[in-house]
Order: C-alpha cells, then sequence, then structure tokens
C-alpha cells in the first residue's frame, strides 16, 4: 500500500488526474493513494469550495 500523501501533495494530485482523465471516482483515488474514500470526499469537497473542481455522485469532474 502508499504511503498517504500530504493533503497538499494529493490535492495536487487529484487535479492532475481531473486535468489528465477528465473524471475521477472517490473510490478509485482512496485505492491509489492508499487513504479512506471519506479522506477523498473531504478533499473534493474543499478543490470544489476553491472552484478547482465539480462534485459529482461518487467523484468530481473538472471545473
Amino acid at each position: 500500500m502508499n504511503m498517504m500523501p500530504m493533503t497538499p501533495e494529493r490535492h495536487g494530485r487529484i487535479r492532475e488526474r481531473l486535468s489528465l482523465e477528465g473524471r475521477v471516482l472517490a473510490s478509485e483515488l482512496a485505492r491509489d493513494f492508499g487513504v479512506s474514500e471519506d479522506t477523498i470526499r473531504r478533499d473534493l469537497r474543499e478543490l470544489a469550495s476553491a472552484g478547482l473542481c465539480r462534485r459529482v455522485y461518487g467523484g468530481a469532474l473538472p471545473p
């Protein structure tokens, strides 16, 4: 299992994945980053509040 990246690093990696893939799923991010889905959902809420993504059921889309 991967070591849990610190929040700013994880946010950057989520934004990178959004840019490359156009959509991210919380379950896949949690598995890939070695954190809980609750942690990813919290990250996605923070990114959405900053206007950096749009929340959708199960994940997020680019803004």
